[in-house]
């Protein structure tokens, strides 16, 4: 989803988002490629095999041709662009792989090439760039569908101790063969950058209830190190605690069970990542931000057409409400509840949008919850983690800022509201009938069925009101039976 205001951030990837400053700093991840197209020629099946290989792992020397031959992207007239200080150039991608600019009609062999020439155009002091990250097929950087090819071919690829791990590595270190070496694919994956059709299309992932959900491994954030395009952005980071870091929180945080009944709700209709708003208040003389609503989004990840209007609803029922923006929450299905690297990206740019003048904080939390976690030991309600964001320190600015675990207080609301029971009824409506909607009569563990694991994940999310509980019950089995 696109971002439409510094009010309003939605759940981007953040990889269409990076400054023109910020691309000199990839420079040494193009070096390859120049050199490889060069050296391309005419190979044999069996070398380009090898080839894409050894590329796949090492993520330098991917060609476009390489990202065609593979239907990542399709040759087309116009479908190349770049941005550059306010100046636009585009050209046709051939079928070669080259980028021929009509304007001079000039043919260049990479994208790092003809970004080069164009930017030298603008402004003459320019040395380096790289292509992958200022070019884009069809209005989208190049860096997500090379990321989106090298998941393709890389299945095993994620960080670890050591950076990369290969193919023949799990995330032990020990080696892995033949099936055992694939892995499930994370739903939070169907966010921007992934899942690119030939076409440039959007395609959600889908993991059925019933399907195998193989372990998921967290990484320390002390084994990331420098930003890179080689680590795996669905990479999943453990959260640290403030007292681990000697700190205290920049701010305490409360949640109401309203709020939490409704979110935990949306996340478990789908096998697909949802995401939203949290609507809440901020105290600037306490330091305290009190959630106090969600605001599901009822449209498909990657919907750039239909969000912005949902963004603009929701910013008025906010509004309406007498809220303020606290934050955005999404799930992470079947895997563990903490942040992606991608997320922490996300985060800290929303954290960066909202910062209040001066020194003054205005504080944007992200809430993630896991409603199908396995491998946990929650079988019953959802894991739940709220997430701030440690900025990396000024003298290692392109590190991964640190995932903070942040520690709430739960409000117990009155009663159940009837906004949220209607909120409800419009979610199931929308969820209803697409193919990756939970089938809540099948078994989820140990004999109970994802109606009972719904059931018993709400229940620790009731209101005061003893009614509520029936009322409840009442709607779960007549909305989802």
């Amino acid at each position: 989803m696109t971002a439409v205001s510094t009010e309003a951030p939605t759940h981007d990837t953040g990889a269409d988002t990076q400054e023109e400053s910020h691309e000199d700093e990839d420079d040494e991840d193009e070096d390859d490629e120049v050199d490889e197209e060069d050296e391309d020629g005419n190979k044999s099946v069996d070398s380009v095999s090898i080839h894409k290989a050894r590329h796949a792992l090492t993520g330098r020397g991917v060609t476009l041709s390489m990202l065609m031959a593979d239907g990542i992207i399709q040759p087309g007239p116009s479908s190349m662009s770049i941005d550059y200080l306010g100046q636009k150039f585009t050209a046709d991608l051939l079928e070669d792989g080259s980028i021929r600019w009509k304007e001079a009609d000039k043919l260049f062999s990479s994208p790092s090439a003809w970004a080069i020439h164009c930017k030298k155009i603008v402004n003459p002091m320019k040395k380096s760039g790289c292509g992958w990250a200022s070019v884009r097929y069809k209005g989208k950087k190049l860096d997500s569908y090379k990321s989106s090819w090298l998941r393709k071919k890389r299945p095993l690829a994620t960080v670890g101790a050591n950076g990369l791990l290969t193919e023949e590595e799990d995330e032990e270190g020990e080696t892995k063969s033949g099936n055992d070496s694939k892995r499930m694919k994370c739903d939070d994956e169907s966010l921007e950058d992934d899942s690119v059709s030939a076409d440039g299309a959007m395609a959600s992932p889908i993991v059925h209830p019933k399907q195998e959900i193989k372990k998921r491994f967290s990484v320390k954030h002390s084994t990331l190190g420098r930003k890179s395009q080689m680590h795996d952005p669905n990479t999943l980071v453990e959260c640290t605690p403030f007292a681990a870091l000697g700190k205290i929180q920049p701010f305490s945080l409360s949640i109401s069970t309203n709020c939490m009944l409704l979110m935990d709700f949306h996340c478990h209709l789908t096998t697909s990542e949802v995401v939203g708003y949290l609507g809440g208040k901020w105290d600037p003389g306490t330091q305290h931000l009190s959630v106090e609503q969600a605001f599901p989004c009822k449209c498909r990840l990657g919907d750039k057409e239909t969000a912005p209007g949902i963004e603009s609803k929701i910013k008025e029922r906010m509004h309406s409400d007498g809220l303020t923006l606290a934050g955005w929450y999404h799930s992470h299905p079947n895997y563990s509840a903490n942040p992606s690297l991608r997320d922490l990206e996300a985060q800290i740019e929303y954290q960066l949008q909202m910062k209040g003048p001066g020194e003054s904080i205005q504080p944007c939390v992200s809430l993630i919850i896991s409603p199908y976690n396995q491998h946990s030991n929650l079988h019953e309600e959802s894991e739940l983690k709220a997430v701030w964001v440690m900025a990396p320190p000024e003298h290692r600015p392109l590190d991964y800022g640190m995932p903070m675990r942040m520690c709430y207080d739960i409000t117990e609301d009155q009663d159940l509201t009837g906004d949220v029971l209607s909120e409800m009824k419009e979610l199931v409506k929308f969820h209803q009938g697409e193919v990756d909607f939970v089938d809540f009569h099948t078994s989820y563990h140990n004999g109970a069925s994802y109606l009972d694991k719904l059931k018993a994940s709400l229940s620790r999310k009731l209101p005061k009101d003893q009614e509520a509980d029936k009322q409840l019950l009442d709607f779960l089995n007549t909305t989802l039976i």
